[in-house]
């Protein structure tokens, strides 16, 4: 199978040159993965520009999960480079890096906490965050916009059902307040009332402060239209 290389300045419906704006918050040059001697994609170039809404798209298999996972830093790539606020990857800790930027997966793992609490507060516990607190108000109003009450906290994490997952992963992310969000299907166990304020959460959340950004992957099609004013589209 031959290497694919693509680009997301031509995937995109914004065809400015993103990949050469001084202000990229994340840039990849070059990237290729290689997965069991197939490449998943090669050549590939983006940016995502402090403040953006950007969507990835594409095919099933086209190796969007895998991208997203390579951005926030938990699979190495085969070559390229990714460079974070304009410092290239080998010049940040791994934990520092992933401090700015948050992956919320599909199936998101919840660790060893026992409570949805003991979730939310464990990441205040390593280096990079011992300067922070638990922000317990954001927790609650977050709560409340999702239409959960405050005992939320306090169930065990083996009772949460995968949406209930997906809303206390999703929590832990902005309690850790990044500056740019890798969201790989964030609302696809919700209900559709529950997803659509978790749009309008994200959507608060982004423009409190400005400069965050994300990048959204979803098969709602009308979600993207709502949520992202850029594509990266994927062959």
């Amino acid at each position: 199978m031959k290497p694919v290389a693509t680009s997301a300045a031509t995937h995109t419906a914004d065809t400015s040159p993103m990949t050469k704006s001084p202000a990229a918050l994340l840039q990849g040059r070059n990237l290729g993965l290689q997965d069991h001697g197939r490449w998943l994609w090669r050549g590939l170039e983006l940016a995502i520009a402090a403040g953006e809404r950007v969507a990835l798209t594409g095919p099933s298999g086209s190796g969007k999960t895998t991208l997203m996972r390579t951005l926030a830093g938990l699979v190495p790539l085969t070559e390229g480079e990714l460079v974070l606020e304009q410092r290239p990857l080998q010049h940040w800790s791994m934990p520092d890096y992933r401090s700015r930027i948050g992956y919320l997966a599909q199936r998101p793992e919840l660790g060893d906490g026992d409570t949805v609490q003991a979730v939310l507060s464990a990441p205040f516990s390593y280096r990079c965050h011992r300067n922070q607190d638990c922000p317990r108000n954001l927790i609650e109003q977050a709560l409340r916009q999702l239409g959960r009450d405050s005992d939320f906290v306090q169930r065990p994490v083996g009772s949460l059902s995968g949406g209930e997952q997906q809303i206390a992963a999703l929590l832990r992310l902005l309690a850790l307040q990044p500056a740019l969000l890798l969201l790989d299907e964030p609302t696809a166990a919700l209900d559709p009332k529950t997803a659509l304020a978790v749009e309008q959460l994200l959507d608060a959340w982004q423009r409190e402060t400005p400069g965050r950004a994300w990048l959204w992957s979803s098969h709602d099609g009308d979600q993207i239209t709502r949520m992202c004013t850029r594509r990266i589209t994927l062959p």
